[in-house]
């Protein structure tokens, strides 16, 4: 037993002094004759991946094989060939899925932002339950069903710890697509934009949400999907006009996906805004105002070339604005932008 870092320490036996491991001879790591800069192991850490280099030479499957492959990765969780040994061990034994999924838990607590875990969380739950017979129900009843229940609740804890964890997020977007989510999915995202409207990652899910995972290129929008998009984020906007997620969101999805309502629906929705008192001055005292203009005016110059010189001029207009009064940091940029209209 020894102190480190103010807490006390329980030192395990030597595996070379464990009976369970006396038929291995442990397999040192060979770093060559001069190695320039060798990395500096605990010598626990050196003993295990020794004797953990000798199971897997060999292929043993084996539960003492399986503890060893969780001490390591409790130590070093990044070790990805021992991510696949633990998988291919866990399958051969038959190892219960919901006690892996545990034990998955309990790393992820210490260690949140690890890639390795969630891509192994994956394949233990499809074992639980396979997506293909997943579908053979309804929405409402994947939605409550132990599996997904469990991982709704393991990624509610995940996101509450920090509501940006990207491979949180990104978990949960394979959980969705995987169980086809959609319905619950967009009514948590509406939850947690309304919680923080300035939760980017929020944001970014409800786009996925809204393609249904599908590649942006080819997916052609409904129009009243379009619609709802515009009118939910432009309220959006009113909470935090100086919030550049909903403007991104607007804008990119219909640059992307339906040019034509940028002036046709948005443009009169975000002037009127302007045009507010109770909104106006928060409106232009905001670079993602004038910068939506920019995208709308030159938009509206290609789909309207008879108006086109007169559009592209106000579009400069505002590039001046952002340069001069509103954005002065990014001047150079806006600048640049000008000079591509």
């Amino acid at each position: 037993m020894r102190i480190e870092d103010g807490e006390t320490v329980v030192e395990s036996l030597s595996m070379a002094l464990q009976d369970e491991w006396k038929d291995v001879e442990p397999i040192e790591q060979d770093d060559g004759k001069s190695p320039m800069c060798p990395i500096a192991y605990t010598d626990e850490y050196r003993e295990m991946m020794g004797y953990l280099r000798a199971v897997m030479a060999v292929g043993e499957i084996s539960k003492r094989a399986l503890e060893l492959t969780g001490r390591v990765i409790e130590i070093n969780p990044g070790h990805y060939t021992v991510w696949v040994y633990r998988k291919r061990l866990i399958e051969e034994l038959q190892t219960a899925a919901e006690e892996e999924l545990d034990w998955v838990s309990s790393i992820s607590e210490k260690y949140p932002k690890n890639y390795q875990l969630w891509h192994h969380r994956e394949s233990i739950v499809v074992r639980l339950w396979s997506p293909q017979e997943a579908l053979q129900v309804t929405e409402d009843q994947r939605v409550t069903s132990p599996v997904v229940q469990r991982e709704l609740q393991f990624l509610s804890r995940a996101i509450d710890e920090d509501s940006k964890n990207f491979h949180a997020w990104s978990y949960r977007q394979w959980l969705v697509n995987k169980y086809q989510l959609w319905d619950q999915e967009m009514a948590f995202v509406n939850t947690m934009i309304s919680q923080d409207v300035r939760n980017n990652s929020a944001w970014n899910q409800r786009y996925f949400v809204v393609l249904k995972g599908c590649d942006p290129a080819s997916v052609q929008l409904d129009d009243q999907v379009v619609l709802n998009e515009i009118a939910f984020t432009v309220e959006n906007i009113k909470f935090a006009p100086n919030n550049e997620s909903p403007w991104s969101y607007i804008t990119g999805m219909l640059l992307r996906h339906d040019k034509t309502r940028l002036f046709t629906e948005l443009l009169p929705r975000i002037k009127a805004l302007a045009g507010d008192d109770g909104y106006k001055l928060a409106m232009i005292s905001t670079p993602f105002y004038w910068s939506a203009l920019v995208d709308i005016y030159e938009q509206q110059a290609k789909a309207q070339p008879e108006s086109k010189e007169q559009l592209l001029a106000e579009a400069r207009s505002f590039c001046n604005r952002l340069a001069t009064e509103v954005d002065i940091m990014h001047a150079r940029y806006w600048r640049y932008r000008k000079s591509t209209l």
